[in-house]
């Protein structure tokens, strides 16, 4: 037993989930990542369905806590969801914009998410494969305020002089441009799919190329930034 430990410690990519979607479910590295371990560990112990939903529930009731704690600190009212112009490139200005993208989002989901599950039901119920337009509905909603998380982790070590906190920067904000990417494909799925949201999906897509832009700017550079496993 020992020695299978030790081939899983000697196995680990070291800071792998530091630059990662945190979709462990989803991951190739799940068994070469503490998080991931931790992860499959906690999902087989015995636990009913109640109890893992439970704690799902608890742990985005803690992160929607420390996201409303900081927009508090900036200022900034989440129930409002008007388009804001972002005047200066400034670092609270960049994380406002993820906070508010993020919450617009999450307002519009939820709008959505009872017709989703209806006509996923009816495809599930004629034993054909998972539509396209759930797959971009689950990616969205992945990384809906995970954008913000990571942009305001990306600003913590903003034109810092210590090089470790300036590459967990340049990781943080090259992982927050790939969740944007990836929800922007997800969004032009849903935009063939559902026509009759165009107005609410082109505001969403808009919100996420200004974030880009900004996030390119601040953070010139991220997209060189080599992920450990992941871009090796």
């Amino acid at each position: 037993m020992e020695k299978s430990k030790d081939n899983q410690t000697d196995n680990i990519i070291s800071g792998v989930h530091n630059y990662c979607d945190r979709w462990c479910e989803r991951c190739r590295f799940i068994k070469r990542c503490t998080v991931g371990l931790a992860e499959l560990e906690r999902m087989s112990e015995d636990k009913s369905d109640i109890e893992i939903w439970d704690e799902i529930a608890t742990n985005l009731t803690n992160t929607i806590k420390l996201i409303s704690e900081k927009a508090a600190e900036l200022g900034i009212d989440l129930t409002n969801l008007d388009d804001i112009e972002i005047v200066k490139k400034s670092p609270n200005e960049i994380e406002k914009l993820a906070m508010d993208y993020g919450t617009a989002a999450h307002h519009w989901m939820n709008n959505i998410r009872e017709k989703i599950d209806e006509l996923t039901q009816k495809v599930i119920e004629q034993e054909l494969a998972i539509p396209d337009f759930k797959e971009a509905f689950d990616v969205i909603n992945w990384f809906e305020f995970f954008i913000g998380v990571k942009t305001r982790r990306a600003f913590q070590g903003y034109q810092s002089e210590n090089e470790f906190e300036k590459n967990d920067s340049d990781g943080s904000a090259k992982i927050a441009l790939i969740a944007i990417d990836n929800s922007i494909e997800a969004y032009l799925v849903l935009y063939h799919q559902f026509p009759e949201y165009e107005d609410d999906i082109l505001g969403l897509l808009k919100q996420l190329s200004k974030l880009k832009k900004h996030l390119l700017t601040a953070f010139p550079d991220a997209i060189s930034f080599i992920r450990p496993g992941f871009d090796e």
